[in-house]
């Protein structure tokens, strides 16, 4: 039995399944869950674009768009 891949829903028929497969892959990279470089909390949260921030430290980096 195949496992089924991750795919977000939201996007519809219309955008295709490449387009699906590329945003799911890019949202799930914003959203995941990083180490601070400084204090190691898992509180380190994207604040703007390209703008990082540790929410327990207040440590800020700025970085790529959607990954460090």
């Amino acid at each position: 039995m195949k496992a089924k891949s991750e795919s977000l829903k939201g996007l519809g028929a219309k955008y295709g399944a490449t387009l699906r497969r590329r945003y799911t892959k890019i949202y799930l990279m914003l959203k995941k869950r990083r180490n601070c470089p400084m204090c190691g909390s898992m509180r380190f949260k994207r604040e703007a674009i390209g703008i990082w921030k540790c929410d327990k430290c207040n440590y800020k980096v700025a970085g790529g768009a959607y990954d460090l």
